[in-house]
């Protein structure tokens, strides 16, 4: 047995796989049941903020903060406080590996910046990067054949998002490093 910060000895954890409609207030109504069985910790799923309909939570985009879809951190605050007046601690998977490539890839801020700014990017060092094999650049594969076949077929586009000059290539958009962004879109 592992004596917790919590005070409660560690014998039995129940992981909960979180999501939309089965988030935080979920979890609390079924708190009681849990303590019956003898549960000593609610193992949660990933908490922190997912793509929009994630069914795992491993697709995290902000590690700032905790999943809406779940109940936020309000939500979760609330399942703690029930979970430890039955005597249950709380374990939260916080996935700090894991980060999706939403195909809005705006949604994940701290890479989109990544992407726009290079090394300069304040967060350039959570990821682990060959910036040497693009020529500082980053590269990232996401066309599913040839770059030429993609520009012959005109499947990748300029546009903004916000102001700012994108690549669109399908359903997905990234941004522009800033100096690139005049030419055709093969240039950039």
């Amino acid at each position: 047995m592992t004596e917790t910060s919590t005070g409660v000895s560690m014998t039995a954890a129940y992981r909960l796989q979180l999501q939309a409609g089965a988030g935080f207030d979920f979890a609390r109504r079924i708190v009681p049941y849990l303590a019956d069985l003898g549960v000593s910790h609610l193992y949660l799923s990933p908490v922190l903020q997912s793509v929009p309909g994630s069914l795992h939570g491993y697709d995290v985009v902000d590690h700032s903060r905790v999943s809406a879809a779940l109940g936020g951190e309000e939500g979760l605050v609330a399942l703690a406080a029930t979970a430890h007046d039955h005597g249950l601690g709380v374990i939260c998977d916080v996935v700090p590996n894991h980060m999706a490539v939403p195909s809005a890839t705006y949604l994940n801020s701290p890479l989109w910046r990544v992407l726009r700014d290079g090394r300069a990017a304040e967060a350039a060092s959570w990821f682990d990067i060959e910036w040497d094999l693009c020529d500082g650049r980053v590269g990232l594969p996401f066309l599913d054949r040839p770059l030429g076949a993609v520009l012959a077929a005109g499947e990748l586009t300029l546009g903004t998002h916000q102001g700012a000059p994108v690549v669109c290539y399908r359903d997905q958009v990234f941004p522009v490093a800033e100096g690139t962004s005049g030419g055709d879109v093969g240039h950039v």
